[in-house]
C-alpha cells in the first residue's frame, strides 16, 4: 500500500495557510491531493501495464483508489497480493509446453500445460506421477506496484500536489 501525504507541502505554505481557518485549508488540500493523486495513478496504472503485460482493464479492475477526504488527507492505491496464473498473458499450449507473455516477454514455460475445466489455468507436474499439480503464476500486482518504474511516479506526486495547492488558494481565497 502506497500513500501520499502532504506533510511536507503544509510546512513549506504554512505562511499562507496560517491565516485560513482548519476547514478552510483542508478545501484547499482535499482537491489538491486527489488531483495530484489520479495524476500518479494514471502514470502507475499504464507503467504497469508495459512492466508486467497485464491488460489496463484487469488492472483497473484490481486496483483500488481510496480518495482524500476532509478527515483524512491521503491519497491510496491498493492491489490485493494475489498471484497472477499465466493464463492472463494469451497463454497458448504447444508441443515443448505452454507459451505466454508475463512481463510483456513471451517465453515457453517446458513441460506446462493448460487445463480448461480450471479455467484454462496453466499447470506443471511436480513429480512422475500424474498428481500433484502446481500453478505457475506471473507478476504479483502489489509487489510491481512498489518496484521501478511504478515507484518513480509516486515520487513525482508531492510536485504535483503543490502546485495544485497554490492553484486551489488561488481559485478559492484569491491568495
Amino acid at each position: 500500500m502506497l500513500i501520499i501525504r502532504g506533510d511536507g507541502i503544509i510546512e513549506r505554505h504554512a505562511a499562507k495557510i496560517k491565516g485560513l481557518s482548519e476547514g478552510d485549508a483542508r478545501k484547499v488540500f482535499v482537491p489538491a491531493i486527489n488531483r495530484g493523486g489520479d495524476q500518479v495513478r494514471t502514470k502507475v496504472k499504464r507503467s504497469l501495464v508495459k512492466s508486467t503485460g497485464i491488460k489496463y482493464g484487469k488492472i483497473n479492475q484490481a486496483v483500488k483508489t481510496i480518495r482524500a477526504t476532509r478527515s483524512a488527507l491521503r491519497y491510496q492505491l491498493e492491489a490485493r497480493g494475489d498471484e497472477t496464473n499465466l493464463n492472463l498473458f494469451g497463454a497458448k499450449q504447444g508441443k515443448r509446453g505452454v507459451s505466454a507473455r508475463p512481463w510483456a516477454a513471451r517465453r515457453v514455460f517446458k513441460s506446462s500445460f493448460i487445463v480448461p475445466a480450471y479455467g484454462g489455468r496453466v499447470f506443471i507436474r511436480t513429480s512422475d506421477e500424474r498428481y500433484p499439480l502446481k500453478p505457475l503464476f506471473g507478476p504479483n500486482l502489489a509487489r510491481e506496484m512498489v518496484r521501478d518504474p511504478a515507484i518513480n511516479y509516486w515520487r513525482e506526486a508531492e510536485g504535483l500536489i503543490e502546485a495544485r495547492v497554490i492553484h486551489e488558494m488561488q481559485r478559492l481565497f484569491g491568495i
